[in-house]
């Protein structure tokens, strides 16, 4: 697969910075020793309760790309700020994030909440930018389906809230939410400029189109124009979804129902090609768009105590969305997604606690075919798959496993193999608390196949050049 970045990327950025790798875990960690308080001037207001993070970061990676050597080594300084504010008549939360890489145009100042809600006992109404659990399956797998993502770092994906007006009615037994939107904000990925006649970007998870075309049996160069449209225009796409869910998701049987019409969290791409009789290039403009697709979703889960186990489906059906004459549009194939997970925990190990997960992913169909106006195939696909992953097995552990100088030293460790792409992924992370407020981190990532010409669009074989080791520092308060 190629990783779709998607060129409204800088202009409708309001998703979040990526954090290190944030999962549900039963292990309790080390956390800051105190909150911030800030006073409101009003008397009848509570303190506003503020979180925050700020984490230094250097990461080298183990090889040179030959097109790009000076992305072989990065900096980031990120922070990241949540707040809560109760009035006596509203609530204001907020999730709000960003970072540099200390290089031009490497910035961002993202969201990925940012909500007003009414007070209430169980029925709330919310208004903004909020995440939900609308799919087990999607926030596990990170696949952005039912929520969009903020992915730089295709290794780092962070989940992002959909933004509209939602109204939950929630008890400890059931809840039930609605949720309407006029705004779409996209999934967020490297930014891409034009250079050269290509489209590149600074960035290691980014892998740009091919510059070869096939016209009339004869090998032509391509040469890459970005029109990108007002992000009104972009923007101007709403939707509604609906979830419902029985049982409490902490003690006993569960069951969430989610289905809804929302705008494909990844914008699809249209060109228009111009050929010059007399050279041998094709002028291929590049123009993001957006189409909508119908999701569903079932979760069936059973909680005992350190133990969880669920069962998932997810299905979307994408809207075909037909080009102008002259352009050609992809069009996504429907996706059908079964998934698995177990989740226990095991204390007293070394009289310590370990968390363990295990997943596993099936997916069928997500495909892209770019076609014609007409709807036929058209014979040049930009991308031709939706996700990284479509049958892996995941293993996650996660615990304290020692103590220095009586302060935790946590491990995590972190595996996946894709049978479909012959390939996998680990990732170990060693983290020490000097304090309950500074963390020492260190880590890294290694992405293999066994064959290298078995899938050579896939993602672990795009991206195996990819292995890196990391070290920072982190900061709460």
């Amino acid at each position: 697969m190629r990783v779709r970045t998607y060129i409204a990327a800088a202009f409708l950025s309001t998703a979040a910075a990526p954090k290190a790798m944030a999962q549900s875990t039963s292990l309790k960690l080390p956390q800051a020793a105190g909150v911030s308080s800030i006073q409101a001037p009003s008397s009848k207001s509570k303190p506003a309760t503020v979180y925050g993070q700020i984490r230094m970061e250097g990461m080298q990676y183990m090889s040179v790309i030959p097109e790009a050597p000076q992305l072989t080594y990065s900096q980031l300084l990120s922070a990241r700020l949540t707040g809560l504010k109760e009035t006596s008549w509203a609530d204001f939360a907020g999730d709000f994030s960003g970072g540099t890489f200390f290089s031009r145009g490497q910035s961002h100042i993202v969201v990925s909440e940012a909500y007003i809600a009414s007070k209430g006992q169980n029925f709330r109404v919310f208004a903004g930018r909020k995440k939900k659990d609308w799919s087990e399956m999607d926030r596990r797998w990170q696949l952005g389906l039912w929520q969009p993502k903020f992915a730089i770092d295709a290794l780092r994906p962070e989940e992002q809230g959909l933004t509209g007006f939602f109204a939950d009615y929630n008890t400890s037994g059931w809840e039930i939410v609605g949720m309407a939107t006029p705004v779409f904000i996209p999934s967020m990925g490297p930014d891409i400029r034009e250079e050269g006649g290509g489209l590149v970007s600074d960035s290691r998870w980014y892998r740009a189109p091919s510059r070869n075309y096939d016209f009339n049996n004869n090998i032509n160069t391509i040469q890459y124009k970005l029109d990108i449209p007002e992000a009104a225009k972009l923007a101007d796409n709403g939707g509604a979804a609906m979830m419902g869910r029985l049982g409490n998701k902490e003690k006993g049987p569960w069951v969430v129902l989610s289905g809804g019409y929302l705008p494909v969290n990844e914008l699809i791409l249209k060109r228009k090609n111009f050929k010059a009789a007399s050279e041998e290039k094709v002028d291929v403009t590049v123009s993001p768009d957006v189409t909508h697709h119908i999701l569903k979703s079932v979760d069936v889960g059973y909680t005992l105590g350190r133990v969880k186990a669920s069962l998932s489906y997810l299905e979307d059906d994408p809207v075909e969305k037909r080009p102008d004459p002259e352009w050609s549009i992809q069009k996504l194939m429907p996706i059908k997604a079964y998934s698995a997970a177990f989740d226990f925990s095991l204390s007293d190990i070394f009289t310590k606690t370990l968390a363990f997960q295990l997943e596993y992913l099936k997916i069928e169909g997500g495909g892209i075919q770019d076609i014609l106006s007409d709807g036929t195939p058209d014979d040049f696909t930009m991308f031709d798959e939706r996700l990284k992953f479509t049958n892996a097995l995941s293993v996650r552990v996660e615990g304290q496993l020692a103590s220095f100088f009586r302060r935790p030293f946590v491990t995590r460790f972190k595996y996946l193999y894709d049978y479909d792409q012959r390939g996998s992924l680990l990732n170990t992370e060693f983290l020490y608390y000097p304090s309950q407020k500074w963390a020492l981190v260190v880590g890294g990532d290694v992405l293999g196949v066994q064959d290298e010409n078995h899938d050579p669009s896939g993602f672990l074989n795009q991206y195996r050049a990819n292995d890196r080791f990391y070290g920072g520092m982190t900061y709460v308060f």
